[in-house]
């Protein structure tokens, strides 16, 4: 028998897909939903300096990709190193060598792999398998090919390659800003090492899909959220309590229904990050910051002095059709919109499209699709941490 189906009956039956894959990969990886594997030791020095601030640049990742039209597969590093410190697969079992592995020009971010290379590969091609490919899921744009997809980041984790180094170039990209002003109670309560709820709310990505740590892979890098703990804890010390009420393949109208249970925690900032699943089912920016604004009134309702941290989304594959990609963009400005006394922003999309300006989706991608790997979810960290220092 042949099922044939509609444009909107395969975006759901892909985002059902989507939500089986996520839910049974976090199963696996503990019994408790959205705890992945506690570090051995402190992650907070690798997200209190972030990126843009520091000439040291450790365990960027890099996805190498043969081109048709180019000689020799190639990636970019977001800044021009002055020094190379470490090239190595991202669990950090294998130590490439330049001119074996690895050649870079002077004075350029460009790496390229010579001819007989041990740092692994894909070609253009398998990354756009035939339809119905195994390992695949959902349409690229176009709808003349599917795209490569790993649902639990294990596979890309040992293709994608971590590279340390220093450099002397100035982040010319965004920068996010304290959100003191805005949310000073909370802010307040960390510098007084009071006692202070932080409860998180999204979808899998706040659940941590795409880190290391929930895959239990070397280096077991927690997921952002833990990351945001670590880098607090280290940071001011006090009597921190952190939840995490977030559920894989959830969009905000999900969250509007559930933010009752985050009332019931008493929290004294919320950090509210969805957006994802939401621009794969193509919710308009409106309903969407309606949405985000019924939790925030649910909450208040109980909580009258409780503080919000908007996250906006991380960036999708803009080769994925089921993506309504106008929509990140339309997310961010409808969040700004929303900033004021109580409200703040972490916007991680901007910094996101920015990085993207040097770097390809897959450099830093978990799934090929619209997670984070270990790199994006420092990224996630540090853009929370700098608005809340």
């Amino acid at each position: 028998m042949t099922l044939h189906l509609g444009k909107a009956d395969r975006r759901n039956f892909a985002w059902n897909l989507v939500l089986v894959w996520v839910v049974a990969n976090l199963l696996a990886v503990s019994p408790a939903l959205g705890q992945a594997a506690a570090p051995a030791t402190s992650w907070a020095d690798a997200v209190l300096t972030p990126f843009w601030a520091s000439p040291h640049m450790v365990n960027e990742t890099l996805f190498f990709v043969k081109m048709p039209h180019k000689r020799h597969p190639e990636a970019k590093l977001l800044f021009v190193p002055s020094k190379m410190i470490s090239v190595t697969s991202a669990d950090g079992a294998t130590v490439f060598e330049e001119g074996r592995d690895y050649l870079r020009k002077k004075n350029s971010n460009l790496i390229t792999l010579p001819r007989n290379s041990r740092i692994p590969t894909k070609t253009w091609a398998e990354l756009h398998p035939p339809m119905g490919s195994p390992g695949t899921l959902g349409e690229a744009v176009g709808g003349k090919t599917t795209l490569f997809f790993d649902p639990t980041g294990a596979v890309l984790h040992t293709i994608q390659v971590a590279v340390t180094y220093d450099h002397d170039d100035k982040w010319s990209g965004y920068v996010p800003q304290s959100g003191e002003k805005e949310i000073p109670r909370s802010i307040a309560k960390l510098r007084g090492k009071e006692k202070l709820k932080l409860v998180f709310f999204g979808d899998s990505i706040s659940v941590g899909a795409g880190a290391s740590g929930m895959f239990h892979a070397p280096p077991n890098q927690p997921p952002y959220v833990p990351l945001v703990e670590d880098g607090l804890r280290s940071r001011f010390g006090g009597d921190i309590t952190v939840k995490n009420i977030s559920e894989g393949g959830q969009d905000t109208t999900w969250g509007v229904t559930t933010a009752p249970k985050v009332a019931e925690e008493d929290p004294d900032l919320v950090l509210i990050a969805f957006g994802m699943n939401d621009a794969g089912r193509a919710i308009p920016a409106a309903a969407y910051a309606q949405n985000i604004q019924k939790m925030i009134d649910t909450i208040r309702q109980k909580h009258p002095h409780t503080e919000f941290l908007l996250v906006t989304t991380m960036i999708g594959n803009a080769e994925w059709a089921q993506l309504t990609f106008s929509r990140f963009a339309e997310y961010r400005e409808a969040l700004t919109r929303m900033v004021g006394p109580g409200i703040a922003i972490a916007d991680v999309t901007s910094v996101w499209q920015d990085v993207l300006k040097t770097k390809k989706f897959l450099d830093f991608t978990g799934n090929g699709l619209n997670h984070p790997n270990d790199f994006g979810h420092r990224i996630y960290a540090q853009v929370i941490l700098q608005v809340l220092q």
